[in-house]
């Protein structure tokens, strides 16, 4: 836990409180919650508090009951903190960006209730945790940003509200460039090599593999049957990485065609309705490499006129954002179903706008991780640091 007495953000109005954020995904999750007293913004006391990872069950993600667990260990900080704070703690706005909300998340509606019930709000947002990647690589501010981690996504904001899409069909249907697409691409060079192939293929990624997954020919039951699977692929992105380094041409080839496809991606997203201002998020694209140069080479190619900034805070300080609004202004926070839905004294916003291509998606259980994070690395993998 980590506590400051100063805060960051702007004032939430007169009336004293707390204003709750989570950032929940399948590396662990956090909450930070911010205490305003009557708007003086620089006299607050913000925590920073962790909780479980998500993790898999028979009906789907438990991203709900980690959210219960992350309330629960704030309100038990609240009630034996060094300060007299009021009992029960008064929060203005609750917000939480989860993994796997379209796919594998049961019920937005149930991480609502948790909230609005143990917090005792009547502000709650429940979003993906792309789409709070955007609000904190950009702080708000309208354009496009692209996650990139297991899966791929890029999502765009207008002046008017509204959210664009492009990507995030998980492994089997898109998620083109990201670690799952890079990982499949190292396995089909290592078959490759494998076969004796002369297209394709790589020896480094063949050994790697190899170690790690055992026999070539039971690569296909692994990984068929596994509920894990698009982790287990995006896993080896780093061994193609350090392949790259060391001069593996079909590596380096791989991650060239990787940061195509994502710049494809985000140039989809930055539609002439949007400001021309975009943001890279997600460890796969931050470390030097053949894929991030491609790119940008790539993306300048594509929409010459766009600027990329650096990403201004992560996944939960998008969160803080989005809860900030809600407590100042719920009717500037416009729902994006089934990415973003809103809900202000029971009731759902107004002007409400869906992503109809993402509901369909919903029912597929494809993308279990982030947008934005990794897998594990598999241990002791030669190369991968």
């Amino acid at each position: 836990m980590q506590t400051d007495t100063d805060g960051d953000g702007a004032a939430v109005g007169d009336t004293a409180g707390w204003i709750v954020a989570m950032d929940v995904g399948g590396s662990g999750s956090r909450l930070t919650a911010e205490f305003r007293d009557g708007g003086r913004q620089n006299e607050g006391i913000t925590i920073t508090l962790e909780g479980e990872p998500v993790k898999m069950l028979s009906e789907g993600s438990n991203a709900a009951q980690v959210v219960r667990g992350l309330c629960e260990t704030f309100l038990y900080w609240v009630k034996n903190a060094e300060y007299h704070f009021q009992q029960p703690p008064y929060v203005l706005a609750a917000a939480v960006g989860t993994t796997g909300l379209t796919t594998v998340v049961p019920s937005a509606a149930e991480i609502h209730d948790i909230m609005g019930a143990m917090l005792q709000t009547n502000r709650t947002a429940v979003a993906g945790d792309a789409l709070t990647a955007h609000m904190g690589a950009l702080r708000g501010r309208a354009g496009a940003v692209l996650s990139v981690g297991t899966g791929a996504v890029a999502f765009s904001f207008d002046q008017k509200g509204r959210w664009h899409r492009a990507d995030g069909w998980g492994h089997l249907l898109g998620d083109l460039g990201a670690g799952v697409w890079v990982g499949t691409e190292a396995l089909r060079a290592a078959t490759a090599a494998h076969d004796g192939r002369t297209r394709g293929r790589s020896e480094r990624l063949l050994e790697v593999a190899t170690q790690k997954l055992g026999p070539v020919a039971s690569w296909p039951a692994q990984l068929y049957m596994s509920n894990d699977r698009a982790a287990k692929l995006a896993s080896f992105a780093p061994a193609v990485m350090s392949a790259a380094a060391a001069g593996d041409t079909t590596a380096h080839g791989i991650l060239v065609e990787a940061g195509r496809h994502l710049a494809a991606t985000l140039a989809t997203a930055l539609t002439p309705d949007i400001p021309q201002l975009a943001s890279i998020t997600g460890r796969l694209a931050h470390r030097p490499s053949p894929l991030t140069e491609s790119l940008h080479e790539n993306l300048m190619q594509e929409r010459p006129g766009v600027r990329l900034v650096p990403c201004e805070g992560t996944p939960l300080d998008g969160a803080k954002l989005l809860a900030r609004r809600l407590a100042v202004d719920p009717t500037s926070v416009v729902g994006y179903r089934p990415w973003l839905t809103v809900r202000v004294d029971g009731r759902h916003t107004t002007g409400e706008h869906t992503d109809t291509g993402a509901d369909m998606f919903s029912s597929m259980s494809t993308a279990q991780f982030s947008a934005t994070e990794l897998p594990n690395v598999l241990p002791d993998t030669p190369g991968i640091s």
